[in-house]
């Protein structure tokens, strides 16, 4: 069974909805075991325990959340423990600024 993380950052709870249509589409795959978390709630070494992490976040002036980038930064202390993890992201925004 593969285990998937769902993972994402969400201040107006727009991000949270696709997380949640994200998560619910990776359900309906066989031998799949989705977990779906916000950021705050996940550590660096929760990423170890995935076979697939996808991250989720609203754009502010071109980039990801901050809450989204400070795990991602702080995931360097498994450097080269990540690799042939299946990653994905999806984001959203609320204007062609985004």
């Amino acid at each position: 069974m593969a285990n998937v993380l769902i993972t994402y950052y969400s201040q107006t709870g727009n991000t949270e909805q696709m997380a949640e249509l994200v998560a619910e589409g990776a359900r309906e795959v066989e031998d799949v075991q989705v977990d779906l978390r916000p950021v705050e709630n996940v550590t660096p070494d929760d990423l170890l325990d995935y076979d697939a992490i996808i991250i989720g976040s609203p754009v502010y002036y071109g980039t990801m959340a901050a809450e989204i980038k400070s795990l991602i930064d702080e995931s360097v202390v498994h450097h080269g423990k990540l690799d042939g993890k299946v990653g994905g992201a999806f984001a959203s925004s609320g204007g062609p600024g985004g």
